[in-house]
Order: C-alpha cells, then sequence, then structure tokens
C-alpha cells in the first residue's frame, strides 16, 4: 500500500537525479518510519534544484520505499500567491493511486495538496507539529487565514496527531476529542524527534565558581527571526556588558545567517559568538552541544521544539519562551517573553551564581526527555500509521 505525505522540507535536487538535504530532520530515516506500516511512501515538498550538492554537509533523502514528489520552490506568502496557477496545475499532478495520505501542519504546499486529495475521498491524518498563529505571524493575512483553516480542518480529517500533549490540541480540536473516538477517527500525540538511548548524557556538575559560561543556540534562519537570534545576540551583548564572562556556539544556517553574523560584529560580541553552521550528522552536533554550559532559545514559534529536547536529553539547563508547547517542557521560572532581553541575562547571571540549581535543572531535564525515547514515540506513530491503514483497507 503507497502512502502520500506531505510537508514543507527543505529538500535539495542534484543534476543526477538524488535528493538531500543539511540535517538529519528530513533525511532518510526520518521519512522511513512511515515504512512501518506501508510499503511505499511518496514524499510531496518544494524541491530546489541545483547542479551539485556538499555531500560533506548533506545526507540522502530518497531510498528503498521512499520516492520524493517535486513542486515548485516558492517561499513566503507572496510567492505563493503569484505563482498560485502554476502551484496548483503541479499539486494536480502528485495525487495517483496512493490509499491515503498524512499531511504535516501548518504547511502552505500541505493545505493546497489537501484541497485536491479530500476530492478522491481516501482517508487521510494530520501531524500538527507547529501552531500558524505563531509560525505565519510575520504575515497578518496568512496567520488569520491558515489559523482558521486548521481549526476548521482538523475537524474534517480521520485522524490528527499533535507534536505537544496538551497545548495545540486545545487550539486545533480534532473530530474525536470534540465528539469522541470511533473507529473512523482517532488522535494522539507524538513528537518527530528520534531521540536513541546512545545520545543521552549523565547530569551536568558545575564548578563551585564559575569563572566562564558556553551559551548554545540551535536554529536555523529562514527569512524572519522566529528562532530568536535578536534575542540572543542581545542577551550575549547584555551578560557582555555586565562583566560576565560568557560565549555563545550559534549552530544553525540560513539567508539571515551574515546578518546576524553582522549584528555580532556591530555589538561588538564578535569574539566571543561562533557561527558554526549546520552538522548532517548527529553524532556532530551532539559533541558541540556537551561542550555547551547552558541551552538558550528565545523563540517566537514552535509546536514542541525538538532542540531543546535533544538539549534536555544531554543535560543541558535550558532558558525559553511560553511559546507552543515549550511550557510542556520547562518550568515557568525558566520561561521569558521572546523579546526580554533583561530577563534572559538576569537569569543567567543568577545561575552562574547558583552552580547548584544548574545541576538540578540538568537532572529534572534528562529525566524529562527520557519521556521521548525513541521506543516510545515508534509505538505511538505505529498505532497511528496502523490505524489509518486499517481504515484505508476497509475503504478500497
Amino acid at each position: 500500500m503507497d502512502i502520500l505525505v506531505v510537508s514543507d522540507s527543505h529538500i535539495t535536487k542534484q543534476k543526477d537525479g538524488t535528493y538531500w538535504c543539511r540535517t538529519a530532520i528530513h533525511g532518510y530515516d526520518f521519512w522511513k518510519r512511515y515504512l512501518s506500516a506501508f510499503d511505499r511512501v511518496k514524499v510531496v515538498s518544494r524541491v530546489l534544484n541545483i547542479d551539485y550538492v556538499d555531500l560533506d554537509n548533506h545526507i540522502r533523502v530518497d531510498g528503498p520505499g521512499v520516492e520524493i514528489i517535486d513542486l515548485p520552490f516558492v517561499r513566503g506568502a507572496k510567492e505563493y500567491l503569484r505563482n498560485y496557477f502554476r502551484f496548483k496545475s503541479e499539486i494536480k499532478k502528485v495525487i495517483s493511486d496512493e490509499a491515503c495520505a498524512i499531511f504535516r501542519l501548518p504547511s502552505i504546499p500541505a493545505f493546497m495538496v489537501l484541497k485536491e486529495f479530500k476530492k478522491t475521498n481516501k482517508p487521510y491524518l494530520f501531524e500538527i507539529i507547529a501552531d500558524p498563529y505563531d509560525a505565519y505571524s510575520v504575515n497578518f493575512f496568512a496567520q488569520k487565514y491558515y489559523t482558521k483553516k486548521l481549526k476548521n480542518e482538523t475537524l474534517k480529517a480521520n485522524g490528527v496527531s499533535y507534536v505537544t500533549e496538551k497545548t495545540l490540541q486545545r487550539k486545533y480540536p480534532s473530530y474525536s476529542i470534540k465528539n469522541g473516538p470511533n473507529e473512523k477517527h482517532f488522535d494522539t500525540y507524538y513528537s518527530s524527534i528520534d531521540l536513541k538511548g546512545d545520545f543521552f548524557s549523565e547530569k551536568r556538575i558545575y564548578p563551585k565558581f564559575i569563572k566562564s559560561l558556553k551559551i548554545v543556540h540551535l536554529a536555523s534562519s529562514i527569512n524572519n527571526d522566529n528562532k530568536g537570534h535578536v534575542t540572543l545576540l542581545k542577551t550575549v551583548y547584555s551578560l557582555k556588558k555586565k562583566g560576565y564572562n560568557v560565549s555563545l556556539e550559534c549552530i544553525g544556517d540560513g539567508d539571515m545567517r551574515s546578518y546576524y553574523e553582522d549584528m555580532a560584529t556591530t555589538l561588538g560580541i564578535k569574539d566571543i559568538v561562533n557561527f558554526v553552521g549546520l552538522f548532517s550528522s548527529i553524532n556532530d552536533l551532539r559533541e558541540v552541544m556537551l561542550k555547551a554550559d547552558i541551552f538558550l532559545f528565545p523563540t517566537k514559534a514552535e509546536g514542541l521544539p525538538r532542540a531543546i529536547i535533544e538539549a534536555m536529553a544531554l543535560g543541558l539547563p535550558c532558558l525559553s519562551t511560553y511559546v507552543g508547547g515549550v511550557p510542556e517542557l520547562l518550568d515557568e521560572r525558566y520561561l521569558f517573553h521572546p523579546d526580554d532581553v533583561e530577563g534572559f541575562s538576569i537569569k543567567i547571571g543568577q545561575l552562574i551564581n547558583n552552580p547548584s540549581e544548574l545541576e538540578e535543572m540538568s537532572e529534572v531535564n534528562i529525566n524529562k526527555a527520557k519521556e521521548f525515547r525513541k521506543e516510545i514515540l515508534d509505538s505511538k506513530r505505529n498505532n497511528f500509521y496502523y490505524k489509518l491503514k486499517e481504515l484505508a483497507e476497509a475503504t478500497e
């Protein structure tokens, strides 16, 4: 049985016809999880065509059982509007003989494919991975339209999986949440993270007197400041100005990387900020994060951030925001408004002077991250996928 999975992924196509991405988030191992229930996975995504990719910094996306179906590579609501009819024409070619579909939302391409797929009367599920109200905050029209659309569409899908345990469910309830589950309507929750046992580290031990503190941040920067890079850099500047010996490892890449590098120079913190780019290997990422002392993530738009969960699994104390499902992960003492530079800098200063609290945070975070171990999430995902498969078999 074939399944269509529609996702807003960052996929690149080399001229030899192979597909690649910069991080493991959307690599082959990610898509093959759907093969636990289905024979073939057809991944529908925007694809950027280039001659060659740097194989040292990319991982393969397509592979046995996983096929990529290209959509035009357009970005932002304005580009979608300008290319609407071209995009719509391409979408009509996407749907063929698949028995069912899963839509990873919010995503403008996924919503457009959904409109066409519903005409087939075949069963489909949603995997809600973020809140469109936050994800499209820079565009009022898109924010309003897609927030309302997701609220309406979750009531029509056969099944809905949420990345949060409670937060997104309250705002975008499924049919089964509203009316009770039945054989055609069901819901669950799980993260898209893939935490294996060997990724975890032991509880951090800090010196009695902390002379220096290495901060780490993990996120790409694409066309907006949703991951809080501005607050991040201003917080480091504030801490330096107050006399604290801090440094920052900024992991990630994207269109705005040079902008943030220039900002670090302007703020006079270039010498203590290191932009290290992306890591295609989870082990390389782990090694860099293990050398840090605290994870700072002033995000403005989230479902349930895997970056925080990964940092928690490595025993890193974490400071973040009240956005999305983050309060399900961290105590409110460690949450701030995304623009609260002073709040973040004051808290970090307090923690520098209180190593025992850092150690307590480390232990609590590791224990919380264990709820997201691969074997636990695989069981939830597989149960969800098999319900869809059984529904598809019953409607053939």
